[in-house]
Order: structure tokens, then sequence, then C-alpha cells
């Protein structure tokens, strides 16, 4: 039971980030989506390595064609177009969280760990919108970063309540001490 619950975990944390990458909003040339949402909640309650490999397996399947990016866009040519920088890093973004957070994290803190990885998230994704799109940071920022505050800080409240009360529920699962 103990080899097979992270892969179920593992499993379903796949299923989760490619259904909510389906709720997307166009916003520009980078779409405001619930899958970072999803990847927040896994870094913050899976083991960081479990973490890592939830996000690079959900990116192994956008890149073998399955429609599992924003929209149900898929294809190794998203890792060469302007969400490249986000993309890349979604498995850092997990990981990280996950490094800081356990279920005996404080709100405080798991909304912190949450705020650090989305902040690089944010680095990474303007930095790789840059280097495609051949813009400068100011326009980087205004177009990929500006935009997605306000959403992104509601979304990292949502992470901290949400995994809080996952934690509260599986309290007593051997995973989740």
């Amino acid at each position: 039971m103990k080899k097979i619950f992270p892969l179920v975990l593992i499993s379903i944390g796949v299923a989760m980030i490619s259904v909510l990458s389906q709720f997307t909003i166009p916003f520009g040339p980078i779409p405001l989506t619930l899958q970072t949402l999803m990847i927040g909640i896994i870094g913050t309650i899976y083991k960081p390595s479990h973490a890592f490999v939830t996000v690079c397996l959900y990116l192994l399947l956008g890149f073998l064609g399955f429609p599992v990016f924003a929209g149900g866009a898929s294809g190794a040519s998203h890792f060469l177009g302007p969400t490249a920088g986000f993309l890349l890093f979604f498995p850092f973004r997990a990981w990280i969280t996950s490094l800081f957070t356990n279920a005996k994290s404080s709100i405080f803190t798991i909304f912190l760990a949450n705020l650090l990885s989305s902040a690089l998230l944010f680095v990474s994704g303007a930095i790789g919108f840059m280097l495609v799109t051949h813009t400068d940071l100011q326009k980087a920022f205004t177009l990929v970063v500006a935009p997605f505050i306000l959403a992104d800080l509601i979304k990292l409240v949502i992470i901290t309540i949400t995994s809080k009360a996952i934690f509260a529920s599986l309290k007593h699962h051997w995973y989740f001490k």
C-alpha cells in the first residue's frame, strides 16, 4: 500500500491539473487558467519528489500530444512559445512549495511558500516570454505578470484554505503525517 499510494496520488494530480487547465480566460498572450491553482495544491500537500514528478508527467502528456494544456492545447511547440518559461518552471513551482510545507505547516507558512514559488514562476515566465518574443522587461512585466497578480493572490488564498482542509481531513493517513 505504501508503494502504491504515491502512484495513485501522482495519477490523480496529473488528472486534476489536466482538467483544471481547461478552465481558461483569454488574457493576452498568456491565458488565465486554474492549472496553477492545482499545481499549488499539489506542491503544498505532496512530498517534494511526488509533486515534481506529478507536474513533469503532466508536461510530458502535453508534449506527447495529449490535449492537457490550457484550452485543450498540446504539442512540443508550447515549450518553444511565449508560455515556455511558465511551463518549464511548473515542476519547480510544485517542488519548491513542497520543500516548505507539510501537514503541520501554518496557514502563514503555506501562503508564503506558495507566494515564493509563484513569484519565481512569474520570473521564469517573464524571462521565457522575453526570450521568445524579443521584448524588454517592462513589456514582459506589463503583458505576463501585472495582469495576473490579483488573480494569483486569490488563487494563493484558495490554495492555502484548501490545503489546510485536505490536511485536516486526512490527518490520520500515513502519507500526510
